[in-house]
């Protein structure tokens, strides 16, 4: 434990000073203070460079929330896992696990470390986008009377976790930066494609990213959501175990 603990400290203060926390941070950031902006005045923008275009409705504020799914779920998340494609790879070459391990660090403490400060740092910089674009939204429409606004940013914050635990299997696998991240985009397409298949999709965690502006819009309804989280849990922990076992029988 004392292991883990240590390993923590260290890939906290390792984010920080390679910038990754800050970057991070920054994409989620802008992202969630531009989606109520470009919900709001893109069309005013438009209309304005083109003198014939004419507005067929003004802006809501279900708007600025399919801007801020669309942006968290395809921009965010992408670069999320680009910036920590590398987590394990940086390792791999310089030769510290090597030297950790043989110290007596278990190498479990390394994936359940890397993993718990990824998600962390996602964690803050989800919300705080979350927070921007509620607050703007707020501050740009007076009706913001939209159900189950929270539930939704719950539901696509879970498959954050999913997306870490396919991208720590494929860093434990590939030890090129590249192919981690190739390795995570090609499962994730492949889940996404899976949910399109009628007996599969209302199991399926793509529901989780696609159908968010539905939920709020009331065309659907929570319940639905409840299974694809669940089986979004329960993929995460077998994949952070898989990567676990992986991790345990290679050689560094």
């Amino acid at each position: 434990m004392s292991g883990y603990i240590a390993f923590v400290k260290k890939e906290f203060t390792e984010n920080m000073k390679n910038y990754r926390f800050l970057i991070l941070f920054a994409v989620f950031l802008i992202f969630g203070i531009m989606s109520a902006f470009l919900a709001k005045f893109t069309p005013e923008i438009l209309s304005a460079l083109a003198a014939d275009m004419e507005m067929t409705s003004e802006p809501v504020a279900l708007d600025a929330w399919k801007q801020f799914y669309k942006n968290i779920s395809g921009v965010g998340f992408s670069a999320f896992i680009i910036l920590f494609g590398s987590c394990l790879s940086n390792e791999y070459s310089k030769g510290t696990l090597v030297l950790m391990v043989t110290k007596g660090l278990s190498r479990k403490a390394v994936i359940l470390a890397k993993y718990t400060v990824a998600v962390a740092l996602m964690t803050i910089s989800y919300w705080i986008s979350y927070a921007a674009t509620y607050g703007y939204t707020a501050l740009l429409w007076n009706d913001t009377s939209l159900a189950h606004v929270v539930f939704a940013a719950v539901s696509l914050w879970i498959v954050g976790f999913l997306y870490l635990s396919i991208l720590m299997i494929g860093c434990v696998i590939f030890k090129q930066t590249f192919t981690s991240i190739l390795f995570t985009g090609g499962i994730v397409a492949l889940i996404s494609l899976l949910g399109m298949i009628e007996p599969i999709a209302k199991f399926s965690p793509f529901i989780l990213t696609s159908k968010n502006v539905d939920l709020i819009s009331g065309k659907v309804i929570p319940a639905e959501f409840v299974i694809p989280a669940f089986v979004s849990f329960i993929l995460s922990i077998f994949g952070l175990l898989i990567a676990i076992r992986l991790f345990n029988k290679k050689q560094l």
